[in-house]
């Protein structure tokens, strides 16, 4: 059994992809306080929040009645860049060899030049289901997002989140799950719970993906703003994956690798395609449906952070300038406390913020309740309710 952390409910297009491929896969509950106690245990302190929730979710796992280490695996990626997050599967291979569980392997496939060969190692079936679940559970997250907000009956957005969840898990698994039904049914659904209604400050979350994706490391952020008369823009899993193969590209121009770069226009076309496929129901209907290629959300960060400068922190800023066009009427950076792409971000959006006139918070994140984090939102959402109302001002004029 290989076991999954739940970044968030995309971790089941990974778990559908493995027992697609016949691998027995089991995505790791939510994290909760219990978990994140145990893993404060085995840190020092001075890592990445995002490390140590996850050291906590694996080793409540491990220490859980019926836990069999000699038949179990943990899922844990690594990369590359100006990050912390490519120790982690080192970090956690020497706490499990710590506690005697050193026949316990961890799965870490690099999110460089490799990803794709090491994923393979599974089956080239896993990468294509992975990308299917990835790019279905994109749509649906924004489906959950964009009719939250104007429900007509409270609860109604959350109770069809929950039913596609497990439906898009379901489809997943098998060849002829009826996915493309699924997600074609998924439209038709979400529109119908909604209710004509003047529409809410258009709030753009960006930052560190694991943070911005974990509901509990970033203490629910989404139902925050909503609660505040907010709608939420979340930046995509996907945009992590493109990104990824964009790099790889340049690093296989450089060295002139023939190989590489048909591989990646290869890659490129067959992902689109899938996107374009799933994202055509919902034609008139997502607002955010179209994201940007990452080459264009590169330009528009190139003029404050240069791409050498791998990471999150360019995606960050050219992302935010893309809702912000498109939009957007406040930024949120969720990022780890400490998190040094995060706080490149934070540095830079203050000239971003003041250039386009948008209302812009960083809030680092570390387990700990601030009391100042609510206050600091209910600012934020007030300046962002003003330049919505400025706006609609002016294109009465």
């Amino acid at each position: 059994m290989i076991y999954i952390p739940r970044m968030s409910d995309h971790a089941f297009a990974i778990e559908s992809a493995f027992q697609y491929c016949g691998v027995s896969a089991e995505v790791l509950p939510e994290t909760d306080q219990e978990a994140i106690s145990i893993g404060r245990r085995y840190v020092s302190g001075k890592e990445c929040y995002p490390c140590a929730v996850t050291t906590g979710d694996m080793l409540k796992k491990a220490f859980s009645p019926g836990f069999r280490p000699g038949e179990s695996a943990f899922f844990m990626p690594s990369g590359t860049g100006p990050c912390r997050f490519g120790q982690y599967n080192l970090f956690h291979r020497m706490i499990l060899d710590g506690i005697g569980m050193d026949d316990v392997p961890i799965f870490s496939p690099v999110q460089d030049v490799t990803f794709y060969k090491d994923l393979g190692l599974v089956g080239n079936d896993f990468i294509k289901r992975s990308w299917e679940g990835v790019v279905a559970y994109d749509l649906l997250l924004k489906c959950l997002h964009e009719t939250r907000p104007y429900e007509k009956e409270r609860g109604a957005a959350d109770s069809l989140y929950g039913k596609y969840l497990d439906r898009l898990r379901l489809a997943l698994k098998i060849s002829d799950g009826g996915l493309f039904q699924a997600i074609s049914d998924m439209r038709r659904d979400f529109e119908g719970i909604q209710e004509g209604s003047d529409e809410k400050p258009l709030i753009g979350i960006v930052g560190e993906i694991f943070v911005r994706s974990n509901r509990f490391s970033n203490e629910d952020l989404v139902r925050r703003i909503e609660s505040l008369g907010g709608e939420v823009w979340l930046s995509p899993v996907d945009e992590w994956i493109y990104y990824i193969n964009l790099m790889s590209l340049k690093k296989s121009l450089l060295k002139k690798d023939g190989s590489g770069i048909i591989q990646f226009f290869l890659k490129r076309i067959y992902q689109k395609r899938i996107s374009r496929r799933f994202e055509s129901p919902f034609e008139g209907f997502l607002k955010s449906l179209h994201e940007p290629y990452t080459g264009e959300i590169m330009k528009k960060a190139s003029p404050y952070l240069h791409e050498s400068f791998e990471g999150e922190a360019i995606l960050s800023i050219g992302k935010s300038i893309d809702m912000i066009e498109r939009g957007a009427d406040g930024i949120v950076n969720a990022m780890p406390f400490g998190c040094m792409p995060g706080t490149v971000v934070t540095a830079l959006m203050r000239g971003v913020s003041e250039l386009y006139g948008v209302p812009f918070i960083s809030i680092p994140y570390d387990g700990t309740d601030s009391p100042t984090t609510q206050l600091q939102l209910e600012a934020f959402m007030e300046q962002a309710k003003k330049r919505k109302l400025d706006r609609g001002k002016n294109k009465g004029r």
